[in-house]
Formats: C-alpha cells, sequence, structure tokens
C-alpha cells in the first residue's frame, strides 16, 4: 500500500504524508506549472542536516537531497479556491498532491489536517473507499483520477480545511 512506504514530499525526504491526496493523473495536462520557489540550496529548519538542492527542469522542478542521493520532481500550480499552491510531487509510480506555501525565506509544505475524515460527501463518493489505514495515515486516493482529480482538489479546499505545517525550508545563503 502507497502510505505504508515512507515517501518523499516536495524535497525528497523520506516523510509520512500526511494528508496527501494520490492520483494517476498528472494535472500538468491541463494545468500551467508555476515556479515561485527560486532554485537554489535548501536546509530543512527542523533537521538543519537535511540539505536539497532545487532546480527547474524544463517545466517541472528537480530536488535532489543530498543525504539520501534521492531526486525527485515536483510543479506547483494556482487554482483559485486556494491562496498559495497546489503541490503536484511525483516520481515514476506515483503522483501526490499536497499544498506549499512560500515564505520570505524559503517555502513550507502544508497538507490537510483529517482528510480521510473531513471530505464532503460529494468529495467521498469520488474515492476509492476510505478505509480504517487511510484514516489513521490522513490520506485519500481519486478513484478515476483523469476525470476528478482537479474537482477533489478544488472542492476539497472550497470546503475551507484546517491547513497543517508539514515541513519549512529555508533558503541557504
Amino acid at each position: 500500500m502507497l502510505h505504508s512506504v515512507r515517501l518523499a514530499a516536495f524535497a525528497a525526504l523520506a516523510v509520512a504524508l500526511s494528508a496527501c491526496i494520490n492520483s494517476d493523473y498528472d494535472l500538468s495536462a491541463i494545468l500551467k506549472p508555476e515556479f515561485p520557489v527560486k532554485p537554489g540550496i535548501y536546509v530543512k529548519t527542523d533537521a538543519p542536516d537535511t540539505v536539497i538542492d532545487v532546480r527547474r527542469l524544463d517545466n517541472a522542478y528537480r530536488i535532489y537531497n543530498r543525504g539520501t542521493k534521492a531526486t525527485t520532481f515536483a510543479r506547483l500550480y494556482k487554482i483559485p479556491e486556494y491562496s498559495d499552491y497546489l503541490l503536484q510531487y511525483y516520481d515514476r509510480k506515483h503522483i501526490v498532491y499536497l499544498f506549499l506555501k512560500p515564505t520570505a525565506t524559503g517555502f513550507e509544505i502544508l497538507d490537510i489536517e483529517r482528510l480521510a475524515s473531513v471530505a464532503p460527501e460529494h468529495v467521498t463518493k469520488l474515492l476509492k473507499p476510505i478505509s480504517d489505514d487511510a484514516k489513521r495515515d490522513n490520506y485519500v486516493t481519486v478513484d478515476n483520477g483523469r476525470r476528478d482529480t482537479l474537482y477533489v482538489v478544488r472542492e476539497l479546499v472550497r470546503a475551507a480545511p484546517k491547513m497543517t505545517v508539514l515541513e519549512r525550508y529555508e533558503r541557504k545563503s
């Protein structure tokens, strides 16, 4: 199962993603990526030995974790329902959606608190069944990604959920 494995988020770190939206659909087919995060070297604020290199590569960011040597990719999108950015993390097998807020010195990765429990009923109908594991690990999976991913994300944000900071990064001077 996707969440029994520890995944990497925007920064290619080994963190258990909470409140993520899983899909098999790449929103770059219908949304234009934006680039508010400046390329450079970033340090995780609560783990200063975690250093990442963020580079722009075509229509995405390439994120290289200096410690783990892992490389992942991410795209950021604007949607009208959310003032900051929708974050699409992906590797060869998975696409995960979270949220990103640029800060004066870096960025924060955000999640929706209790996502599996607060999803509105009309959205829940578009998701794969929410298991006890999904509630515990706080994730949902879009059943028909091509048709419903953008709608599900927009409706979840419209529900005005409480956002929680998952990770913070600061640009290294």
